[in-house]
């Protein structure tokens, strides 16, 4: 069967299809796009396809940030926590220096790592963020301007041609591969109505761009040929169908989508109520820009390995330029080659530092051959008209396009068509001519090593990682390098916070302010120092302005900072379900005094504070000692963490144990870390819902469901027995300690803490788990697992986060308390659920309403059956 006879019986209809197809066009054309109606409209419906594109970028951001969180975790705490015990002496400038240089010796592979985890991210990041560019661009008529560019490049060969038909391959066979249950089976069982119009809207508008596209009249005969598509020959084709055909038609697909998802909508009105069609249609116009995301992404990177091959090939070329990329490209080489030898049993690792060091010598050889066409190198480029000289990027695809003798007119950017045999440049629709100066032969870039001019053209652009982007032109290269600059911006922060997670472990001069505790000589009055205020709790025979040691620097008396004149009578409750919440007969005011017991790191200080309690609340509470390690480890995600950031307060007398945690200390980076680690995913997701129409109303469980994919989690996450099966179990044996999911978990050590006591023969007969901030979302995580009630003061919400910490939303409900303040925006971060009191804040300015002392005094000033029940404690101050 000889070329093009496989649409043999398909081309002698081709006259009476396009005679059909324009009858259609002519009876439904003006009824579905009136020119008057889409004038108005087209903006809203640019905007609404460009923002929809947002999602997408964001879950990459997300993935790259964990891939990040991972190397910190598995990796640099571990390092900490060494040098934490085995501090460095900075009392010298030479053991100072030492130490810095072996801590810079430790990170380095991981570093390099990070590096080539954040490069990859970067790259599909500009990649997706060109693609909602391209979404609302308009270019010399046409929209999506940038896609029909690099689809014209490809289609004009064919090795390029098949590059695309390959990357294609690969990457939806990736995707079913790691999400086919998902996108076949949970899906369309869980989105019947969406996946079914979003299949229906695709067809449709497949079928508009062929049969627009056999009835256009500028169609070349013979379309279908092989031949014709991959390129060899005239290219007609690839004019037709990504110029003229483009620009008349590529626009409409939006239309076609928008009022078939209008249409949809109320059909499903019928079935469905109207917050579920609004949720659905926003859900649908999320998934229509998949395909636009997909294709784009697929020439992307077929131009990509398109342009690393064509580095090569010049390199081969010009044998003598392998010095000077050696040169350049030696000391990145050394530290990637070392990082693949530390990782060398970690296949995935090394393919990715493979991956990044291609990217990376392409990008050496491009800067000398940029070098190589100006005037410090061998050919130089200008304008003739202007005489003035072209960019090193466009000089550089000139001067290949002339080496290759190439014959016809090839895409170099989206603003430059070249014509390298007439020596002419297609730029904002005119022509100019071209003038190629040969400088110096051929075969001489060997001596740019010895040219200072080449180094300063060539290291700073290295290092600052500074890429042509040429392709997209001036309008694209302004989104990368406000690109560029944020995330170097995010990536400094991110590095600094590791950087201060490293040097307070190594040097104990740096570490955390603590949280001070002090007690009166006469025991009647217990002042709590906190970097940013400080309050007493005073019995009826303590002074009423207490002189106490000052702990710290911190601020004065904290009554300056309280509205005091909203204090409740004696037995009067502002709040009276909260006042009179008891867990276990112990008020919810002792349970928030231990909460904020947790903060402090020096043991005889909480011991003080529990003897104060103990001597004016009648209360008998002692700290237990932690059993966060004893458990079995079987591998490195069940090693125990070493995190410590926990007390266990047993009580005799109500055979109780409160397990509290503690929250953010703001001055420690880890803590600062761990926040990043906990909330990033759900704070993301809460800056989008502020800026994407009708991303509020999604369904929870799809928001869960992103939040978990973005997060990375663990391959295999075991559940952890719950409190009431360890202790009615017989089985005393030690424990698999819990998995702590690449050590990001990093609270695992208190499930092994509560599995090992509750197999004790003797367990305790209640736990309570509560905690303040951080420590009341990581409470709310273990109680919801463990079947263990959780009280949270000012903790942000779990339940947008549920599914990636492997958490039922029932149990959340069932077992999670939270305590919030008024003007405290912390809390509402992740979602409400659970059993939820809200109090006014007492403090004067807003930034302090998240303050754990301010709570403490809000429930005593609010709750005058709380003041009844303590009768020995005068005040709160």
């Amino acid at each position: 069967m000889g070329e093009g006879e496989g649409c043999g019986s398909l081309l002698p209809q081709m006259p009476s299809l396009r005679h059909g197809f324009k009858l259609l066009r002519t009876a439904l054309w003006y009824i579905c796009f009136p020119e008057e109606v889409t004038v108005y409209i087209d903006p809203i419906i640019r905007f609404i396809f460009t923002v929809y594109h947002l999602p997408p970028i964001a879950l990459v951001l997300a993935l790259t940030h964990s891939g990040l969180e991972r190397i910190v975790w598995v990796l640099i705490v571990p390092v900490a926590q060494q040098m934490e015990k085995q501090p460095y002496d900075s009392s010298c400038m030479t053991t100072f220096m030492l130490g810095m240089y072996h801590i810079f010796l430790l990170i380095l592979p991981y570093s390099t790592l990070g590096v080539a985890v954040a490069t990859l991210g970067h790259k599909v990041l500009h990649c997706f963020l060109e693609t909602m560019v391209d979404a609302h661009s308009t270019h010399q008529g046409k929209d999506y301007p940038l896609f029909a560019a690099r689809l014209r490049f490809i289609m004009q060969d064919r090795q390029r041609y098949y590059i695309f038909l390959v990357v294609l391959f690969l990457l939806v066979s990736v995707a079913l591969s790691g999400l086919h249950t998902d996108l076949l089976v949970a899906w369309p069982a869980r989105e019947p109505w969406v996946v079914s119009g979003a299949w229906c809207i695709i067809a449709l508008q497949v079928s508009f761009v062929w049969g627009s596209a056999i009835s256009h009249p500028e169609l070349p005969p013979h379309p279908f040929i092989w031949r014709r598509i991959v390129g060899i020959g005239d290219g007609e084709f690839a004019r037709f169908f990504c110029g003229t055909w483009w620009k008349s038609y590529i626009h409409y697909m939006r239309y076609i989508a928008i009022e078939m998802v209008a249409l949809i909508a109320f059909v499903a009105l019928f079935f469905r109520g109207p917050l579920y069609v609004l949720s659905s249609s926003v859900e649908l116009v999320m998934y229509l820009n998949m395909p636009h995301l997909v294709g784009h992404a697929v020439v992307s990177i077929s131009a990509s390995i398109i342009n690393i091959q064509c580095s090569l090939n010049w390199l081969r070329r010009h044998s003598d330029a392998v010095l000077p990329v050696i040169f350049i490209a030696s000391p990145f080489q050394l530290l990637l080659f070392r990082a693949m030898f530390y990782f060398r049993h970690h296949q995935m690792t090394v393919l990715l530092l493979i991956g990044v060091n291609v990217l990376f010598i392409q990008r050496v050889i491009d800067l000398v051959r940029e070098f190589d066409v100006t005037e410090a190198g061998s050919v130089y480029w200008k304008y003739v008209d202007k005489d003035e000289p072209i960019p090193p990027y466009l000089s550089v695809i000139l001067e290949n396009a002339y080496e290759t003798k190439s014959s016809h007119v090839d895409v170099a950017s989206l603003d430059y068509l070249i014509d390298i045999k007439a020596m002419k440049i297609h730029r904002d629709g005119e022509e100019v001519d071209l003038e190629r100066k040969q400088i110096t032969e051929y075969g001489n870039a060997h001596s740019f090593i010895w040219d200072g001019r080449f180094y300063a053209y060539t290291v700073p652009r290295m290092i600052s990682v500074q890429s042509s982007r040429h392709f997209g032109g001036k309008h694209f290269r302004r989104v990368y390098i406000l690109l560029r600059m944020i995330t170097s911006c995010c990536l400094m922060a991110f590095t600094a916070l590791v950087m201060g997670l490293l040097f307070q472990a190594a040097f104990p001069q740096l570490h955390p302010l603590p949280v001070r505790v002090s007690v009166s000589a006469d025991g009647n009055a217990l002042t709590v120092d906190h970097i940013v205020l400080r309050m007493h709790l005073l019995s009826g025979r303590a002074d009423v302005t207490p002189t106490l040691p000052i702990a710290s620097s911190a601020m004065g008396s904290a009554s300056a900072a309280f509205k005091w004149h909203n204090a409740t009578s004696l037995g009067e409750d502002w709040y009276s379900s909260l006042c009179a919440r008891t867990f276990h007969d112990i008020s919810i005011w002792e349970i928030s005094l231990l909460a904020l017991a947790s903060y402090l790191s020096n043991d005889d200080e909480v011991k003080e504070m529990l003897d104060f309690m103990s001597m004016h609340m009648g209360s008998d509470w002692v700290v237990r000692e932690r059993h966060g390690k004893d458990c079995i480890s079987i591998d490195s995600s069940t090693q125990p963490t070493g995190w410590d950031g926990y007390y266990d307060f047993y009580s005799a007398k109500h055979d109780l144990s409160i397990i509290a945690v503690s929250g953010t200390d703001m001055t420690s980076f880890r803590d600062f870390l761990i926040d990043v680690n906990v909330f990033f995913e759900v704070v993301l997701y809460h800056l989008l819902s502020n800026i994407i129409p009708g991303a509020v109303i999604l369904p929870s469980e799809l928001i869960a469901d992103l939040i978990r994919l973005a997060s990375l989690p663990a391959a295999k996450n075991r559940e952890p027995e719950t409190w009431e099966t360890l202790i009615s179990s017989r089985n005393t044996n030690l424990r698999v300690c819990e998995n702590n999911n690449y050590r990001r978990d990093f609270f695992a050590d208190v499930y092994n803490h509560l599995a090992f006591v509750g197999s004790r023969p003797n367990p305790p007969k209640h736990v309570l788990l509560t905690g303040h901030s951080l420590g009341g979302a990581v409470a709310s995580v273990i109680g919801s697992r463990m079947g263990i009630h959780a009280v949270g003061f000012s903790a942000p919400g779990i339940s947008l986060s549920r599914k990636k910490f492997g958490i039922d939303l029932e149990n959340i409900h069932k077992f999670v308390t939270r305590v919030i303040s008024s003007h405290d925006i912390f809390p509402m971060i992740g979602g409400s659920g659970g059993e939820e009191h809200h109090v006014e804040c007492l403090a004067k300015t807003r930034e302090l309403c998240h303050a754990m002392e301010f709570l403490v005094g809000t429930l005593w000033r609010s709750c005058g059956s709380i003041r009844a029940r303590y009768p020995s404690i005068h005040s709160v101050v």
